[in-house]
């Protein structure tokens, strides 16, 4: 069964954002993933999604938002600071600054040279590396699955998991999501099962994303992605 409701806890962004926002612009949250939730904090929509997709993956293992400025000299020999969208670290224990803009005015304010500057000025215990995330990064597919795989991760049903996993591991080729599904006899669940197992990396998608009963799979040493 699911886990009971807790409280989450709150955001720990250095930088608060608040309730207003400019006219067109998004104040919002999510929560981070596992049974003790922490909110997270984001003023765009471009943030929302890339945070999705961010807590959707294997190897991110905690998520941060809005944390402490990075001071920098900027091109022009000029003090600047800039704070990063999100600081992510993964499994490897890799840190990764990300700043989240949309194409076009990244390119209008020269985000890539700023960013430069910060990774050449960057203290390691930062960050490893920064980059950059923009709407090209965050298709409607890859946010839509990572939205899926994030509700699905909520439930606790191992056993499921168990079921789908003893027929994956009997495939020999693609099937379908819907035919896992059928060949569980868990109709509903047995859907949430296949796509905690994509999520795993125990299946991987074959062709494009965009999780539904049609999509094709089979298991991820066979290819796919």
């Amino acid at each position: 069964m699911p886990e009971p409701w807790t409280e989450p806890s709150p955001s720990i962004a250095h930088r608060k954002i608040g309730i207003k926002s400019p006219k067109g612009a998004l104040r919002g949250r999510t929560l981070t993933n596992g049974p003790t939730p922490r909110r997270v904090r984001v003023e765009s929509n471009i943030e929302l999604k890339a945070a999705h997709v961010l807590l959707a993956r294997s190897d991110v293992v905690h998520l941060r938002e809005q944390a402490e400025p990075v001071f920098f000299i900027d091109g022009e020999g000029a003090d600047s600071r800039h704070y990063f969208d999100f600081v992510v670290t993964l499994d490897t224990g890799e840190k990764v600054a990300i700043a989240v803009r949309p194409h076009e005015r990244a390119l209008r304010h020269d985000l890539d040279g700023t960013l430069r500057a910060i990774a050449a000025q960057m203290d390691p215990t930062v960050a490893d590396r920064v980059v950059h995330m923009s709407e090209r990064h965050l298709p409607r597919d890859l946010v839509e699955d990572a939205k899926l795989l994030r509700a699905v991760r909520r439930d606790n049903r191992p056993e499921d998991d168990k079921t789908v996993a003893a027929i994956v591991a009997t495939l020999n080729g693609v099937v379908t999501v819907g035919g896992l599904v059928r060949a569980s006899g868990l109709h509903g669940r047995g859907f949430r099962a296949v796509v905690r197992l994509i999520g795993d990396g125990v299946l991987a998608i074959i062709g494009p994303r965009g999780i539904t009963y049609a999509t094709r799979v089979a298991r991820a040493s066979q290819g796919g992605r």
